[in-house]
């Protein structure tokens, strides 16, 4: 005689080993197969906003009507906004100008401030890209003007010619002033926060006394700093 287990079975006629059955977590973890009930649910992607299901020409429309501060935060935004807004390049020259001549003297985190005997001086604007940067991106002895070469481009390699004209300058950051000429190579630099900096041949700027020697092109740091203006 073959004797078989006995099975209970629930009074109200349902099946023990059914899933429907068992309490909520085995049912998950028994009819999941493929996904672990104990892992996230992949995220939605999120709806794009009404400009940006607009037709390209049309959101273009639409941005330039915009001043550069509101390029600027439409900008940092999102991924689509960062990679079809370029304020430097939309916005009005003049309106740019306007902006960061406010932002350094109206924004109060760009302020200086004093506690007690620290000093932190104010961050200052670059009118050539147009930014609010801290104090080390700044030379204490910019240049007051320049000669320019009647294609608008800086005369640093030879003497001013009769073609040439002088202009003052307006304040620039050490990155712009190296990037447009305005800063020439074997140039030695010290910043509003006093930083000893210097430009080698490559245009690189590097910081005295951590490195005396380009490592890129071999041009070192020159012991006399040359007469800027």
């Amino acid at each position: 005689m073959i004797l078989l287990p006995r099975q209970h079975v629930d009074p109200i006629g349902g099946d023990p080993l059914r899933p429907e059955t068992l309490p909520p977590i085995c049912s998950a973890l028994s009819c999941s197969a493929s996904r672990p009930a104990w892992l996230p649910r992949p995220r939605q992607p999120a709806m794009p906003s009404l400009i940006e299901q607009l037709p390209t020409e049309l959101q273009r429309l639409v941005l330039s009507n915009l001043d550069y501060q509101s390029l600027i935060f439409l900008s940092t935004l999102n991924r689509h906004f960062h990679r079809l807004v370029d304020p430097q390049r939309m916005a009005d020259p003049a309106d740019k100008f306007q902006f960061v001549m406010r932002a350094a003297k109206d924004f109060a985190k760009h302020r200086p401030s004093e506690k007690g005997q620290d000093h932190q001086p104010g961050n200052f604007e670059c009118y050539v890209c147009f930014r609010v940067r801290a104090p080390e991106h700044f030379d204490v002895l910019q240049a007051p003007a320049a000669y320019f070469d009647p294609q608008g481009r800086v005369v640093s390699d030879r003497e001013p010619g009769p073609g040439d004209r002088v202009m003052a300058l307006r304040r620039f950051c050490v990155e712009c002033g190296v990037k447009y000429g305005l800063h020439a190579p074997f140039d030695c630099l010290t910043t509003k926060t006093g930083q000893d900096l210097w430009v080698c041949q490559c245009r690189q700027v590097w910081q005295k006394p951590d490195c005396l020697r380009c490592p890129d092109c071999g041009s070192s740091c020159p012991l006399r700093p040359k007469r800027k203006w």
